[in-house]
């Protein structure tokens, strides 16, 4: 009798075992699906980033252009005043005629020219195209096609490369949304959500 409850007790101990494996393994083929899951959706951020970095750029110029405070390089970490003190403290004759410049120029006083100049050692392409957002406004131009095909000699070829780049970038915008959009549809086809414990 000792015997067989010996060898019941071996018996459960066996399969125990082999339950605690079952549940391991079926853990295990659980974290390998996330893991490839987790994998394929890093590598389609990744793609796209890739892809969106020069759109993030565009971004950057279009919220410059419009007058959106958006610091980059040295405005993060200084201001207009402070970009003034260090280019005067550099050279301080390159300074003193960079500021007599602006005043004969643009019919500023010493005041108006150091902040112009403090601006444009802050953020020197925001600066420009900011600039050029107010000369066209000045000039009655709507937006910057309208005053590259207003000051171009050959207006309706400027409007037609205008109007292919647009259509073109449209295009690739459309491919790129359709695309991730596949994506998404296809990873979770392939590998549907497995609650764990399943």
């Amino acid at each position: 009798l000792v015997h067989k409850i010996l060898l019941l007790g071996l018996e459960l101990d066996a399969f125990n075992d082999i339950t605690k494996a079952r549940k391991r393994l079926s853990h295990s083929t659980t974290a390998l699906v996330m893991t490839s899951r987790s994998l394929v959706s890093m590598g389609a951020l990744l793609l796209l980033l890739l892809l969106t970095a020069p759109v993030n750029s565009f971004v950057v110029k279009q919220s410059l252009a419009t007058g959106s405070r958006f610091s980059t390089g040295l405005g993060m970490v200084v201001g207009p005043k402070q970009a003034l003190a260090m280019e005067r403290a550099k050279n301080p004759k390159k300074f003193e005629s960079t500021i007599q410049g602006l005043m004969k120029t643009k019919q500023l006083s010493r005041e108006q020219a150091e902040k112009r100049y403090g601006d444009f050692l802050i953020d020197p392409d925001g600066f420009a195209l900011r600039e050029a957002e107010a000369e066209r406004k000045r000039m009655g131009y709507k937006n910057w096609e309208e005053q590259a095909i207003a000051r171009s000699d050959d207006p309706e070829a400027t409007r037609a490369r205008i109007e292919a780049f647009k259509n073109k970038n449209r295009t690739r915008g459309i491919i790129i949304m359709v695309l991730f959009g596949a994506l998404g549809v296809a990873s979770s086809i392939l590998n549907p959500y497995v609650p764990p414990g399943n």
